[in-house]
């Protein structure tokens, strides 16, 4: 029986994907090599990569040799065939990061929010702005940016076009990629913070090889990204990960969700420092703002005052129960801390962290697990960002695949 057109195009789309993904995520490697680690055949694998070599994506990186024939072509991913722009949209600050197709860091800009307003055409202006500055300070043509990643504290919606939701901004359903599209007229793909940063510790970082892991975003807000076989789990409506919001004391403080007792009320940087103050009183925010308090405070920490090593005990306490109950349903191999208060305390605390959770996780769900923090710092949520755009790239989506590919 033949083989239908349809068919052979989606045959063509995954030999695709599968050869890119290999290559990019793996590294440079000869088509022998390529064809043993998929299982294609090399015929296939030299009609794909032919193909990926006459559009651009991959080029020549020298040769190896080879046993009884001629010196095998070593592909790599041509770092000028496009570039990425990741953007990390969080309620203090808004940071841009320019890459080339190999995730080398070209360019960045960082702006500080004041949070007196919090409109989403600000919002979508400022993002916009930067991104046409960003490429003109580096000499890069619109058109050679693959797309533009946002990473944002709030929940995605996919109901045939995509919006943002963020109570903290009093966002509802907001159409924020289409608004930025229309000023930029480049593709934005946008995602929660946690879920991007997730991407690029599981694809480039500290989870490099693991599949199954948890990244946990502790900043002004909370989330997780959760890495399971391998992928991003997203859920049914793409919400999965909200896991700021589960609860770790019945009837506890006020959570800006408008519930009570969830881990973010008392392991967010808000929360930390309403322990703080609550201890300490006002004289306790010795900063202007949340980062500077929270420094101030690790800085105290580590000077053995009382108050301070108090309240970071406690933090370690909450979060180590709220880690234990996510290790329970979802039993990762690995736990990433990162964000920017997670990174601040992450190294604090670790070792309550891990007493706390080993003292409420069940002994088989945390036997082999292991806690780290993040692997690419302040930085992760722009990689992360990065990491949508490069999701699509990767993946057999035909707006990256030149006619002749489809035809």
């Amino acid at each position: 029986m033949a083989t239908s057109p349809k068919r052979t195009i989606e045959l063509r789309q995954a030999n695709r994907e599968t050869i890119l993904r290999l290559i990019y995520l793996e590294g440079s490697m000869s088509r022998l090599e390529v064809s043993q680690r998929t299982g294609l055949s090399p015929a296939t694998v030299t009609n794909v990569t032919g193909e990926l070599l006459q559009e651009g994506i991959l080029e020549g990186s020298g040769q190896e040799d080879s046993v009884g024939g001629r010196p095998r072509t070593i592909l790599t991913v041509n770092s000028n065939y496009g570039y990425l722009i990741g953007v990390d949209l969080g309620e203090t600050h808004i940071q841009l990061e320019l890459f080339d197709i190999n995730r080398r860091k070209l360019g960045t800009v960082r702006h500080g929010m004041s949070g007196a307003d919090n409109g989403s055409d600000k919002y979508a202006e400022l993002i916009s702005d930067s991104v046409l500055n960003l490429i003109a300070e580096a000499g890069i043509a619109s058109n050679q940016v693959l797309g533009v990643g946002v990473g944002i504290p709030g929940i995605v919606e996919h109901n045939g076009q995509v919006s943002i939701s963020t109570p903290m901004w009093n966002w509802q359903s907001v159409a924020l990629p289409a608004m930025i599209e229309e000023r930029i007229k480049m593709p934005v793909y946008i995602d929660n913070g946690a879920k991007a940063m997730a991407l690029a510790e599981s694809w480039f970082g500290a989870g490099r090889g693991v599949e199954d892991m948890a990244v946990i975003l502790l900043g002004t807000g909370i989330g997780a990204g959760i890495i399971t076989k391998g992928a991003l789990y997203r859920g049914a409506t793409n919400s999965a990960g909200e896991w700021g919001h589960t609860k770790i004391e019945l009837n506890g403080r006020p959570c800006r969700c408008g519930s009570q007792g969830c881990v973010e009320a008392y392991a967010g940087a808000p929360g930390i420092i309403s322990s703080l103050k609550n201890l300490s009183g006002e004289s306790a925010m010795r900063g202007a703002d949340q980062i500077a308090t929270i420094k101030n405070l690790v800085d105290a920490y580590r000077a053995d005052e009382p108050s301070a090593v108090q309240v970071l005990h406690a933090t370690a306490h909450y979060l180590g129960a709220g880690l234990a109950n996510l290790v329970n349903l979802f039993n990762p191999e690995l736990v990433v801390i990162g964000g920017w208060a997670g990174l601040l305390i992450g190294e604090a605390i670790m070792d309550e962290l891990k007493k706390y959770v080993a003292q409420y996780a069940l002994a088989p769900s945390s036997a082999h697990l292991k806690i780290d923090l993040c692997q690419f710092g302040q930085d992760a949520i722009c990689m992360g960002a990065a990491c949508l755009v490069l999701e699509e790239f990767l993946s057999a989506n035909k707006k990256f695949m030149r006619q002749s590919v489809e035809g």
